[in-house]
């Protein structure tokens, strides 16, 4: 098992109330990952909700934005490829335009420089593909200095073209 499997379970203050808390998701997180997740199923289609989020979570590491200890935002991350990358990401609708998914990408970032990474990435839909969720998604990666790498195109009806990008760090 890599150390990104092995990090303390730590906490973070980041706004007014909004805690970030990092390690191994617990047991107790997965029904309010998934409350997020089913809150945005413009991003999360019964499958991620229902198979593969749940599988995921119990092997990557995950940061979650707690509000009042309730969870309004998660990351999931794994090594691959000498990245780290993105498993899943999500603020919970109501919380989102508050700064909360860039401190998780944040703290991601730092997760990578402690681990001696320098690139973060993820892949996401295509921008061949017109649907206002997944611009809002490719604009906040931009924002954050996300660069498109590579494009590939599926045989998934949902998802006929993902973009792959990634941000190097310094």
């Amino acid at each position: 098992m890599s150390d990104i499997g092995r990090k303390k379970v730590s906490e973070e203050l980041i706004g007014d109330d909004v805690m970030i808390r990092f390690g191994k998701a617990e047991a107790d997180d997965l029904a309010g990952i998934l409350d997020v997740a089913e809150n945005l199923p413009e991003w999360f289609d019964e499958d991620a909700r229902g198979r593969a989020i749940p599988i995921d979570i119990k092997y990557q590491t995950s940061f979650v934005a707690l509000k009042k200890d309730k969870i309004v935002g998660f990351i999931t991350l794994f090594v691959n490829e000498g990245r780290l990358n993105i498993g899943w990401i999500g603020v919970k609708k109501g919380f989102q335009r508050q700064g909360i998914g860039r401190q998780l990408l944040s703290k991601a970032e730092e997760l990578a420089a402690e681990l001696g990474l320098r690139e973060i990435a993820t892949s996401t839909l295509g921008d061949s593909v017109d649907y206002p969720p997944y611009e809002a998604t490719r604009q906040f990666y931009f924002k954050q200095g996300f660069q498109i790498y590579m494009r590939s195109q599926t045989d998934n009806p949902g998802c006929p073209e993902e973009i792959y990008i990634s941000k190097k760090l310094s």
